[in-house]
């Protein structure tokens, strides 16, 4: 007897703070601050400082001489006579007349060290840090607006070592030797360790501040503890160049794990004057136990417009702003919460935007379709979407209907051309990167792509286990469990079929003599792919003793028919705490919260006229006209942050 089973595949996966930086404490995150701080890692320092790891340079970098600006112009530089470090085009508090920056600069693209490549920008706007290693749930870590890092140590290494601190690819190893030769002869003595208690790296590394001169078996050790200054490669003691990059990386990410917008003692936020609304009136301000942040999104939208009489924010009265680059009050009244109502507006909940006309509140507007990205209460799924910015930018430069014109290749084609079309990375240096490039009119064949640089690109091993993971999502797929219509033995040959599964996903047949062995010790016998209307069917002789068991697996989507989706792919930036943050979109193009909104309104419209090249699915939901701007608007600004201020909220904690 044949038993037919299945099974649906189960994607693997790869292996209250404030914006403070006066920190006096000794531990990993300080130590990591004063890293992300440091000029001495780059490619300019080690050009110009002759070996010598204390080098005071006699000019530093030009490009650090400015903070480039399209709303403020050119801003003077923080670390001017200084070369490259983290801070550059992280920026917090350096800017005095603009305020508080969540860890991002000014620039649409920043500025970066000129080494004769051609390039003088980042492809990319940079992205706030602050929440950047917020936990996930299920979803895998994706790091940077493409997914190229799964991991941060492996961003923080690929920084230092990469063309941001103008290191070219084929100086990897060079810069990672130098970055090592920094921490190992670093005397403390330069105007960074003064400002960090005046300890060398090595003292630092060592986990002995205060008593440099004890033997290193006498050291209590820590987490990052390495003694860097050893050199006799026999010692159990010694550690390599890249071992102390390593550790530069913990230390770092350490320090950004610090940097969150303020949260209480139980994870909830409660920072911005949305925050304060829910407080008050006693609503959940985060998913319960086994619900998705989308299914919270929904549930809260409902309690919200249930509320009789919403209990209002008042400025002064339940927080209030102490920098004047907000340029608004601490407030949510009624104008703010209609845009809360646009904003969580779906096409799966119309029919609750009536139920706040109780409260006087009449938009027009049937759905902003944003939490399908946007999702509370981190408002981001932080996974990918193409919204558009990409053929925006693109048509604007090269005219309407060239991105939905331009040539892009195939997965065949680009594996074989990897130096044609793929980034340069150390394996590949000579690669030409013309699908990772901020487009410009002299080259109409360059754009930035995205996701489609990282997908499937063997340089870039990490994060694929988790885009496998999420592909569906980014597909708008729902992974169906096939349905077997027939089953038959006959003679030395097994054979079935079906129907009901995802058009052209691949599915994995195996076998086994024993059904209580574990599954994991079955034998793949097949592997196929569903039809393009989701039939299979297999047909397999049976060599040997009789298998006995059947079973079926959905695995993935073959890369050549990925590719294609992944074209301008994005990952969802949070939208708490904008003012901080602008100008806005990958491509640094929309200057003001209006410009953005402005923007959607454009590209969903065209989006459902078919005319948004692989438009997110979610585009077409967004629903907004002009009257939408000012509610939405105003809802987005309560989502700014007062970290520099007391929020006296004499409320009760919300239930769950």
């Amino acid at each position: 007897m044949i038993a037919v089973l299945f099974c649906v595949f189960s994607f693997a996966v790869a292996a209250c703070a404030q914006l403070d930086n006066d920190n006096d404490q000794l531990g990993g995150p300080n130590i990591g601050e004063r890293l992300f701080l440091e000029t001495r890692f780059a490619e300019f320092f080690f050009t110009n400082s002759g070996g010598n790891a204390n080098a005071q340079l006699t000019s530093g970098d030009p490009v650090m001489n400015y903070s480039a600006s399209p709303i403020y112009g050119n801003l003077p530089g923080s670390f001017a006579g200084k070369s490259m470090n983290c801070r550059a085009c992280h920026l917090v508090e350096e800017q005095e007349s603009t305020g508080n920056r969540t860890y991002c600069d000014f620039a649409q693209r920043s500025p970066i060290p000129n080494i004769n490549d051609g390039h003088t920008n980042t492809t990319r706007n940079a992205m706030p840090l602050v929440d950047s290693l917020l936990p996930r749930g299920q979803t895998p870590l994706f790091l940077h607006f493409d997914g190229q890092f799964a991991t941060a140590q492996d961003l923080i290494i690929a920084t230092l070592t990469g063309r941001n601190y103008g290191w070219a690819p084929s100086q990897y190893q060079t810069a990672i030797h130098h970055i090592a030769n920094i921490i190992r002869n670093d005397d403390g003595t330069g105007g960074l360790a003064q400002q960090y208690g005046g300890w060398s790296y090595a003292a630092a590394f060592n986990g002995n501040l205060n008593y440099p001169s004890i033997e290193p078996q006498y050291l209590i050790p820590h987490a990052n503890t390495m003694f860097v200054s050893v050199t006799d490669t026999n010692s159990e003691y010694y550690v390599t160049d890249y071992q102390i990059v390593q550790n530069i990386a913990s230390l770092i990410e350490q320090y950004l794990q610090t940097l969150v917008f303020s949260q209480d003692n139980n994870g909830n936020f409660n920072g911005s004057p949305f925050d304060v609304f829910l407080m008050k009136n006693g609503l959940p301000r985060q998913p319960a136990a086994n619900e998705t942040p989308l299914q919270y999104s929904r549930r809260l939208l409902r309690l919200v417009a249930g509320l009789a009489n919403p209990k209002w924010v008042t400025n002064g009265v339940d927080g209030h702003f102490i920098t004047n680059a907000h340029g608004q009050l601490f407030q949510f009244g009624s104008n703010e919460l209609a845009g809360l109502e646009i904003f969580f507006g779906d096409n799966t909940s119309l029919d609750i935007a009536t139920n706040l006309q109780h409260q006087g509140i009449t938009t027009g507007i049937e759905a902003g379709n944003c939490i399908a990205c946007h999702t509370p209460p981190a408002f981001s799924d932080f996974i990918f979407h193409n919204t558009g910015a990409v053929q925006e930018e693109y048509d604007a430069l090269n005219g309407t209907g060239a991105f939905m014109a331009l040539s892009v290749p195939g997965y065949s084609a680009r594996l074989t051309n990897y130096d044609a079309y793929l980034p340069p990375t150390p394996n590949h240096p000579n690669a030409l990167g013309i699908f990772e490039t901020s487009p410009t009119t002299n080259n109409p064949g360059q754009v930035d792509l995205g996701l489609w640089n990282v997908f499937a690109n063997p340089d870039f091993p990490a994060p694929q286990a988790g885009l496998q993971q999420i592909l569906p999502q980014l597909l708008s797929v729902t992974l169906t469990p096939p349905r077997i219509s027939q089953a038959t033995m006959s003679g030395s040959q097994v054979a079935f079929s079906g129907t009901n599964s995802t058009p052209g996903w691949t599915y994995f047949v195996l076998a086994s003599t024993n059904l209580s062995s574990p599954f994991t010790a079955w034998t793949v016998v097949a592997t196929n792919t569903f039809d393009s209307q989701g039939n299979f069917s297999f047909t397999n002789t049976v060599a040997g003793p009789a298998q006995g068991f059947y079973a079926m697996e959905i695995g993935t989507l073959p890369p050549d028919a990925a590719l294609p989706a992944t074209i301008a792919l994005f990952k969802t930036p949070t939208v708490r705490d904008l003012v901080s943050s602008e100008p806005y979109l990958h491509t640094g193009r929309m200057n003001t919260i209006e410009d953005v909104l402005q923007f959607y309104q454009t590209f969903s419209a065209k989006a459902r006229a078919g005319n948004v090249r692989n438009a997110d699915p979610q585009l077409s939901g967004i629903l907004l006209d002009a009257s939408a701007t000012a509610p939405l608007a105003a809802f987005l600004r309560a989502l700014n942050e007062a970290n520099y201020a007391d929020i006296p909220c004499p409320c009760q904690p919300a239930p769950p």
